[in-house]
């Protein structure tokens, strides 16, 4: 009978967020179908860059970490405004805290932090890689058809599949889906605190308190949107540290290394990007949760 408690209980909390939820991705779906063509251009045009990249990175979904990936491939943009990209996205973690209405506050800091150290990271990554030569970013490419084609793709496909030109119904899918991994997260929380005990689940967190940073961004590792959803619900519950979240979440870009690896077929850039990115926001991370 407790179990099913726990579950219902699990429901209940999901089922509280769907306004808030649906309204947050209605709201974005609008302005992504307003703005999608100009925000590729943006980055496109060779002015704005790093800085460019790391504000357009922090709209929530991994559209724009896709897109950029692409443009990354193609010669379009370079290694650090890609770096930027991936570590200001923060995938669903914005609309999830939103829809908490008790951590809403913790969405502009958490931006702006990202922000910053994405521009940083950026900056830093072309700086220390100046004469490494990425046969993506580095090298503008002829202008053969196969460029031509995965420039346009990046411009109108920013979460890897075909967006729906019906903006309620593609917000409602979206709702749809990460509910679905809130629910999941609320469950497998739900059953740890009644098998273990909230008290000993803390007690852990806090022994643990410099490792969280590692813990957090292996999840950021996870290339879909559950790795974003499982750090938020961590952080709204507690868990972990804002320096953890803030490691794990600036790790993670959804499915842009899905992307960046199919577009890019340059294994050690890749691998290099990746480590960078994973290695400097473990070590950020840490230095954050060392703050009292």
């Amino acid at each position: 009978m407790e179990i099913l408690e726990v579950l219902l209980d699990a429901l209940i909390d999901t089922v509280k967020l769907i306004p808030f939820l649906f309204a947050a991705y209605l709201l974005l779906e609008y302005l992504e179908h307003r703005s999608s063509n100009k925000l590729a251009d943006f980055l496109t045009d060779g002015k704005f860059g790093v800085p460019g990249g790391a504000v357009l990175g922090c709209i929530p979904q991994c559209g724009m970490s896709v897109a950029v990936s692409h443009l990354f491939s193609a010669g379009a943009v370079g290694a650090g405004t890609l770096v930027a990209v991936f570590i200001s996205c923060s995938d669903e973690a914005v609309p999830v805290l939103i829809a908490d209405i008790r951590h809403a506050g913790a969405v502009v800091p958490l931006l702006l932090s990202k922000v910053a150290f994405a521009v940083v990271a950026g900056y830093l990554f072309d700086l220390i890689f100046k004469r490494h030569r990425f046969e993506g970013g580095h090298h503008q490419h002829e202008h053969d058809c196969d460029e031509c084609d995965r420039i346009e793709e990046a411009h109108h496909h920013h979460c890897g599949e075909k967006c729906d030109d019906n903006v309620f119904l593609s917000a409602l899918k979206r709702s749809a889906e990460v509910l679905l991994f809130i629910l999941a997260v609320n469950i497998v929380m739900g059953l740890a605190v009644h098998f273990i005990g909230d008290e000993a689940i803390a007690s852990f967190a806090e022994k643990n308190r410099y490792l969280q940073p590692l813990f957090a961004g292996l999840i950021g590792l996870i290339p879909n949107c559950a790795g974003s959803v499982v750090l938020t619900k961590l952080y709204i519950s507690g868990s972990l540290g804002f320096g953890a979240v803030f490691a794990g979440l600036s790790v993670g870009s959804g499915i842009g290394y899905i992307s960046l690896f199919k577009t890019n077929k340059h294994l050690k850039d890749n691998l290099l990007i990746i480590g960078y990115i994973f290695v400097l926001s473990v070590l950020i991370g840490t230095l954050i949760q060392l703050i009292p």
